[in-house]
């Protein structure tokens, strides 16, 4: 790659990396909870009901988990820079092909051409299908007899003897066999 097209990479990238670090900035600056009144006017959180702290958990776990992808952005935005310095930016890690200019116009520290990019994301979907297609090893062991008597019904039977939420106590009837 020639001095004028590395010289313009190179100050896209820095603006994608100011960009990023604006982006922690505010994050830091305007940190959840920060804002609120709540944590000082409520004297306990035992009144609160459980799913306001879930809730309060869940957005401090989702900030947290965008701060880390700015993070590792601003890094591979790093080493794209000192690729530049290298000679060897523009060059796809895994054929070692030139990555095509107008991928890098929209994505400056790719790392990788469009087809193995591409190789890489149906790796992982592939890699997702098979994780959900997995069940509990329990699950080749239990059989439906071992669970339920279906034939005579035994365990329906002692359930309904004890009651349950919709047994003849709860519906004013009389148990019938």
């Amino acid at each position: 790659m020639d001095a004028g097209k590395n010289n313009h990479f190179r100050h896209l990238l820095k603006q994608h990396k100011e960009n990023r670090e604006d982006i922690l900035d505010d994050m830091e600056n305007l940190r959840l909870g920060d804002n609120d009144n709540n944590e000082s006017s409520e004297l306990s959180k035992f009144d609160n009901h459980p799913s306001e702290a879930a809730s309060e958990l869940f957005d401090i776990e989702h900030q947290m988990a965008l701060k880390k992808l700015h993070e590792q952005e601003i890094s591979e935005i790093e080493r794209s820079l000192q690729k530049i310095e290298n000679g060897t930016y523009g060059i796809c890690e895994s054929c070692n092909k030139k990555i095509d200019l107008k991928r890098l116009e929209l994505l400056p520290h790719a790392k990788l051409c469009i087809d193995c990019a591409k190789e890489e994301d149906r790796f992982i979907a592939d890699m997702k299908m098979d994780k959900k297609k997995r069940r509990p090893a329990e699950e080749q062991v239990i059989q439906s007899s071992d669970i339920n008597d279906s034939v005579r019904g035994e365990q329906f039977l002692d359930l309904m003897e004890y009651g349950s939420a919709d047994s003849h106590q709860d519906r004013g009837g009389k148990l019938t066999q």
